[in-house]
């Protein structure tokens, strides 16, 4: 399966802003690991899931950020099989269709992020998640950034600056 140019930017782009929130907040987030007890949501009181609170938000930004890849490729797959698609209207009812899972993933993702990691990991989920809509709209900066503008020669600029006559001119 071949992936669109846009798809793969969406890709790098959830990559590299899902990088720059877990490093980021590797560093901002307190590492006291009794510092999730402040905010505690719903969470199992099970040893083994006490986890320093920085690294509990490193782990939601990756399994937001998987989520967000997961979601793009679902995303692709729907496209390419819309368009397949004979009439318009079979087309928008499969798209809207395949909406529900894409929507109950992510919910999915951020219920186990707030069950297993705490509220420091949820966070790390939004912002994994949030890393596929940044990245759209750089994709679609760089689009408009790059897309080919017709050139234009020295007469045409002059053909359009030149003042309009209503009558010839003898």
């Amino acid at each position: 399966m071949g992936l669109s140019r846009e798809t793969k930017g969406f890709l790098k782009g959830i990559l590299i802003f899902s990088a720059l929130g877990a490093v980021i907040g590797f560093f901002v987030v307190p590492s006291a690991v009794d510092a999730r007890n402040y905010f505690q949501i719903i969470q199992f009181d099970i040893p083994f899931f006490r986890l320093p609170s920085n690294i509990s938000y490193v782990i939601g930004v990756v399994v937001g950020a998987v989520m967000a890849a997961v979601k793009c490729l679902l995303l692709e797959v729907a496209v390419n099989k819309a368009l397949k698609m004979e009439s318009k209207q079979k087309a928008s009812m499969y798209m809207r269709a395949g909406y529900l899972p894409r929507f109950l993933l992510t919910g999915l993702a951020l219920f186990a992020s707030v069950i297993f990691i705490g509220f420091f990991g949820i966070i790390g989920a939004l912002i994994g998640t949030m890393s596929l809509t940044l990245s759209a709209y750089i994709v679609g900066l760089f689009e408009r950034r790059n897309r080919k503008k017709p050139k234009m020669s020295a007469q045409d600029v002059d053909k359009i600056l030149e003042p309009k006559s209503e009558g010839k001119e003898e």
